[in-house]
């Protein structure tokens, strides 16, 4: 989910661990807030069409760097 912390979008994911991973909401390539993909468990820009693991890895462009932990 995205959730706001210290002022700032924050995509929090929950694994299957129970760990939350927290990254930017904001895409790496343009700025845009990533919505969650729950078919694919994956952060999704709607802007361009990047797409993110949960912990904030690029899986495909054209971002080219992850989002930032957050």
């Amino acid at each position: 989910m995205i959730v706001k912390s210290g002022g700032k979008k924050v995509a929090a994911y929950r694994d299957e661990n129970g760990e939350i991973h927290k990254v930017s909401a904001i895409c790496a390539h343009m700025g845009c807030i990533v919505h969650w993909n729950s078919a694919e468990e994956t952060w999704d820009c709607p802007c361009h069409g990047s797409r993110f693991k949960p912990t904030g890895e690029v899986i495909a462009g054209p971002a080219e760097e992850p989002l930032p932990k957050a």
